[in-house]
C-alpha cells in the first residue's frame, strides 16, 4: 500500500537524496580520513592484491603451456576432462616456475652488484671526495663575485654537513630503521602468501571469473549488466596489455642502457641502469626522473661521464619511443601527451607510485568510455562524431550546415562511417571511439 502511495514514494526519494548529500559531504570534507581508511584496508588485503597481480601476469605464460601440452598430447588416449586438468596443472606449475626463475634473477644478479656499487658510491673516502669537488667548484663558480667573501666566510657545505651531522638522531635513526626493516619483511611476507593465492586463483580463474559474471547479472538488469561486462571487458584489455607491454619494454631499456653504459666506460653501470629501467615504466615522466637520478649519481664520480651518459639516455629514449615502444605496446594509447600527463598527476597525487603506473591505462579506459557516452548521444540527435565540424562552430547549425554544405559522411578516426560501426538497435559500440572524441 505504501508503494503505490505516491507520496511516499516521493518521500523516500527525497529522504534518500538528502542522506545521499550529507554522506557526500562528510566525505568531502575529510577527504584524507577517508583515503587514510581506504589505504590501511589496502594494506590488509595487500597479500591478496600481490596475487591477483601475479595471476594476471603468470596468466600468458600458463596460456602458452597449456597449449603446449594439449598439442603434445592431443593424440595421446586421455579425456578431455584428464587432458584439460593436466594441461592446467602442467601450466600453472610452469608459470611458476618461469615467474620465480625471473625473480631469482633479478635477484641474484642485480642485488649484490646494486649493493656493492652502493657501498662503494657512498663509502667514506668517496663522500671525502665529492665534498672536495663540491667545495672547489664552488670556489671557482664565486670567485671574483660579490659571493666570494661570503662563501669564504661561512663555507656552506661544511655548514650543512656539520647541521647534519649535529641533527641526526642515534635513536631515531634506528627506530626508521627497525621500521624500514619491519616494512620490507611485512612485504616479502605479503608477496609470498601472494604466489600462493596466484596459484589458486590460476587453477580456477575460469570458475572466478564466472561467479564474477554472475554476480553481475544478478545485481544488474540486461542493459546495465552488460555494460558492466563491456568496462571490464576494455578495461582488461586496456590494463593487461600496457602493463605486460611496459614490463618487457622497461626490461629491454634497461639492459641496453646497462650494455651501453659498459661499451662507454661510465662508472656504476649497472645502478643507473637500473633506475632507468625501474622509471621507465612510469609514461612520460618516467625516462625523465632515470636520466635525473643515474646523471647526479655519475656527476658526483666524473662531469663529463655525465653529460655522456644523458647523451646516451637521451638517444636511447628516442630510439624506444619511436622503435621499442610502438612495436610492443603496439602503438599509441589513444590519448594525446597532454591527458597523460593530467592522469599522471592526479593519479600519483592519490595513490603515490602506483597511481604514477597505472594512471595512463586506468585513465584511458576512463576516456574511452566518455568518448563512447558522447558519440552515442552525439548519433542519437544526428550530430557528426569527427572534430572537423566542431573547430569553427558557432551554434549548433554550424556544425549541420558544415556536413551538408562538404557532402561528407560523418567518420569515426579509424576511416570507418557510422552505418559501419553503430547498429541502432545495439545498446553498446565495441568500437575505438575515443579518437574520434
Amino acid at each position: 500500500m505504501f508503494r503505490r502511495n505516491k507520496y511516499f514514494a516521493l518521500g523516500m526519494t527525497l529522504l534518500s537524496v538528502i542522506i545521499a548529500s550529507v554522506l557526500f559531504y562528510v566525505i568531502l570534507t575529510n577527504l584524507g580520513l577517508v583515503f587514510g581508511k581506504i589505504s590501511d584496508f589496502i594494506g590488509i588485503i595487500s597479500s591478496v592484491i600481490f596475487g591477483m597481480a601475479f595471476a594476471y601476469l603468470m596468466n600468458p605464460i600458463m596460456m602458452f603451456v597449456e597449449r603446449m601440452v594439449r598439442r603434445l598430447l592431443r593424440s595421446a588416449n586421455i579425456t578431455e576432462r584428464g587432458l584439460q586438468r593436466l594441461s592446467r596443472a602442467l601450466g600453472v606449475v610452469g608459470a611458476l616456475l618461469v615467474f620465480l626463475a625471473v625473480v631469482y634473477g633479478l635477484i641474484a644478479m642485480v642485488v649484490p652488484r646494486l649493493i656493492s656499487s652502493l657501498e662503494d658510491l657512498f663509502s667514506a673516502d668517496n663522500l671525502q671526495n665529492y665534498y672536495e669537488k663540491a667545495n672547489e667548484a664552488l670556489t671557482r663558480w664565486t670567485k671574483d663575485t660579490p659571493f666570494e667573501e661570503w662563501f669564504l666566510k661561512h663555507d656552506p657545505i661544511k655548514a650543512v654537513t656539520d647541521w647534519i651531522a649535529k641533527e641526526l638522531d642515534v635513536f631515531k635513526t634506528i627506530s626508521v630503521a627497525f621500521n624500514e626493516v619491519y616494512s620490507v619483511a611485512k612485504t616479502i611476507f605479503n608477496m609470498i602468501v601472494g604466489i600462493v593465492v596466484a596459484v589458486y586463483l590460476l587453477f580456477s580463474k575460469e570458475r572466478f571469473i564466472s561467479q564474477s559474471k554472475k554476480m553481475v547479472v544478478s545485481l544488474f538488469n540486461e542493459k546495465h549488466a552488460n555494460r558492466v561486462l563491456e568496462v571490464a571487458h576494455l578495461a582488461n584489455k586496456s590494463l593487461g596489455g600496457f602493463i605486460v607491454g611496459k614490463i618487457i619494454d622497461s626490461t629491454i631499456i634497461g639492459i641496453l642502457s646497462y650494455i651501453g653504459m659498459l661499451i662507454l666506460r661510465l662508472p656504476f653501470p649497472l645502478v643507473a641502469s637500473v633506475f632507468v629501467g625501474l622509471s621507465n615504466i612510469i609514461p612520460f615522466f618516467g625516462p625523465l626522473i632515470g636520466i635525473v637520478i643515474g646523471g647526479v649519481l655519475i656527476l658526483l664520480e666524473s662531469p663529463i661521464h655525465a653529460l655522456y651518459f644523458v647523451i646516451f639516455e637521451f638517444i636511447l629514449q628516442q630510439i624506444d619511443g619511436n622503435i621499442i615502444g610502438p612495436k610492443i605496446l603496439g602503438g599509441r594509447l589513444g590519448i594525446t601527451d597532454f591527458w597523460i600527463l593530467v592522469s599522471i598527476t592526479v593519479f600519483s597525487g592519490l595513490f603515490g607510485f602506483t597511481g604514477m603506473i597505472l594512471g595512463v591505462p586506468v585513465f584511458t579506459v576512463i576516456y574511452t568510455l566518455i568518448a563512447q557516452a558522447v558519440n552515442k548521444a552525439l548519433k542519437k540527435k544526428n550530430h557528426p562524431l569527427d572534430l572537423e565540424p566542431y573547430y569553427d562552430a558557432v551554434t549548433v547549425a554550424d556544425i549541420d550546415r558544415y556536413r551538408k554544405d562538404f557532402q561528407e559522411p560523418t567518420v569515426f578516426a579509424s576511416g570507418d562511417t557510422f552505418e559501419t560501426v553503430y547498429d541502432p538497435d545495439d545498446e553498446f559500440e565495441y568500437v575505438d571511439s575515443a579518437q574520434a572524441v
